[in-house]
C-alpha cells in the first residue's frame, strides 16, 4: 500500500482485502482487541476503518457482540446476482463503446496472465481469483463512469467471498475462462450489444455454479452421520 495513505485508510484497505479473499469468513466475528493487536494499532484508527466497512455493508454491528463480517443466505446471494446481471450488462455496453486502445491492451494483458497460469502451481486458484477481480474491474473502468463502476464493484464484492470459496472447493474455472475470452473479444470489437449480453450470461453462469455448489454442500451436511 502507498506510503502516503493515512493509517485508517491502510487499515480499511487491509481489512477489506482480508474479507474479500476469505481470510475473514462470512459471519466471522471481528473483535476489536484482537484486530488492534494483530495490526499493531490503537482502537481509534481501527474504529474509523470498521465504520467505513460497516457503511459499505461489508461488516455488520451486532448488539452486545460487536462487529462481524456480513453473511448472505442463499436467496440474498441470488438477489445480488440478479442485480449484477442488470447493472453489468449496461456497464459493459457503455464500456465497449467508450473504451480506448489502451483499455484493450491493459484488459488483454490481464486476460493473458489468467490464461497463462499453471493449474499445477501452488496458489494458482488464489492468483486466478485476484486476476479475475482485476480483469472485471478494469473492463468496467473503461466506461469512465465512476458512480457506475462503484456500484458494480460493491455488488461484485458482496458475492466475492462466496465465489472464492466455490473456486477453492471445486477448482473449476474452465467455464469462466471461456466466458472471459468471449467477453473480451466483444469488448475489443466494440460490439456493445454482444458484450452486454455476454456480461449478463457470465453473471448468470457464475450464479448457477455457485448456487449449485452451495446447495450440494448444504444437502451433504444434512445427511445422517454428518456433523
Amino acid at each position: 500500500m502507498g506510503e502516503n495513505l493515512s493509517l485508517p485508510e491502510r487499515l480499511y484497505r487491509s481489512l477489506r482485502h482480508a474479507i474479500l479473499d476469505g481470510t475473514f469468513a462470512p459471519g466471522e466475528e471481528l473483535r476489536q482487541e484482537v484486530l488492534a493487536s494483530q495490526y499493531s494499532v490503537s482502537r481509534v484508527p481501527l474504529r474509523e476503518a470498521l465504520s467505513r466497512l460497516q457503511a459499505e455493508g461489508m461488516i455488520v454491528l451486532r448488539p452486545r457482540r460487536g462487529f462481524a463480517v456480513n453473511s448472505l443466505d442463499l436467496m440474498e446471494i441470488i438477489e445480488v446476482f440478479e442485480l449484477r446481471m442488470v447493472v453489468e450488462q449496461h456497464a459493459m455496453e457503455v464500456a465497449s463503446r467508450a473504451r480506448s486502445e489502451a483499455d484493450v491492451r491493459e484488459v488483454g494483458a490481464l486476460l493473458d496472465q489468467m490464461e497463462g497460469l499453471d493449474p499445477a502451481e501452488e496458489g494458482h486458484q488464489a492468483t486466478w481469483l485476484d486476476l479475475n477481480r482485476q480483469f472485471h474491474n478494469r473492463l468496467i473502468a473503461s466506461a469512465g463512469r465512476e458512480r457506475m463502476a462503484a456500484t458494480v464493484i460493491n455488488l461484485r464484492d458482496a458475492t466475492e467471498p462466496y465465489v472464492r470459496v466455490e473456486v477453492n472447493v471445486t477448482g473449476h474455472v474452465d467455464d469462466a475462462a471461456d466466458e472471459h475470452r468471449a467477453l473480451f473479444d466483444a469488448f475489443k470489437a466494440r460490439d456493445s450489444i454482444r458484450a452486454g449480453e455476454l456480461a449478463r450470461e457470465h453473471c448468470l453462469g457464475t450464479m448457477k455454479r455457485l448456487v449449485e455448489g452451495m446447495r450440494l454442500r448444504q444437502s451433504d451436511a444434512k445427511r445422517p452421520g454428518r456433523r
